[in-house]
């Protein structure tokens, strides 16, 4: 990110928001989240993210990045793995997702005043007992590393 890109993203911050920047507190720049859903019988992945209200256009598309991370290695899952997840999706009431997987990234200033990112990647009881949901998220968590530290 540019200095004046990064002081137009800084200006829209609220004071206490800015303020925690300045202090070194991180603050959470994207989520998203991949449910497992069943509605009319059949099963599939749903992805959700932060609301956009008022965001700039950077975040949107890095969030729709995040999203094709998130999409891409939900689909390359064996099926050994999306057997049992649809298993579990049949006993789940209808129109109830459960989440799988959340990541999160992070933004905080060093000391130099430089930016940090961390990336934080959630899973449920469920996913963490299938080893491939576990290395999806860990891909996952390093691609998303990759995108926003191009910001």
């Amino acid at each position: 990110m540019t200095a004046a890109a990064s002081q137009q993203f800084f200006d829209t911050l609220p004071p206490e928001v800015a303020q925690g920047i300045l202090e070194g507190r991180p603050l959470r720049i994207h989520a998203a989240r991949v449910s497992l859903v069943r509605e009319a019988g059949s099963t599939g992945f749903a992805i959700d993210t932060l609301p956009r209200d008022g965001r700039l256009p950077e975040w949107e598309r890095t969030t729709q990045k995040i999203c094709k991370i998130l999409k891409s290695e939900v689909e390359r899952l064996p099926a050994k793995t999306k057997t049992p997840l649809a298993a579990i999706a049949h006993l789940m009431p209808e129109d109830t997702p459960a989440p799988l997987i959340t990541v999160e990234t992070w933004l905080s200033m060093k000391d130099d005043g430089g930016s940090w990112w961390e990336v934080t990647a959630l899973l449920n009881l469920a996913a963490i007992c299938l080893p491939d949901m576990v290395k999806a998220s860990e891909r996952a968590k390093k691609r998303v590393l990759r995108v926003v530290t191009r910001i």
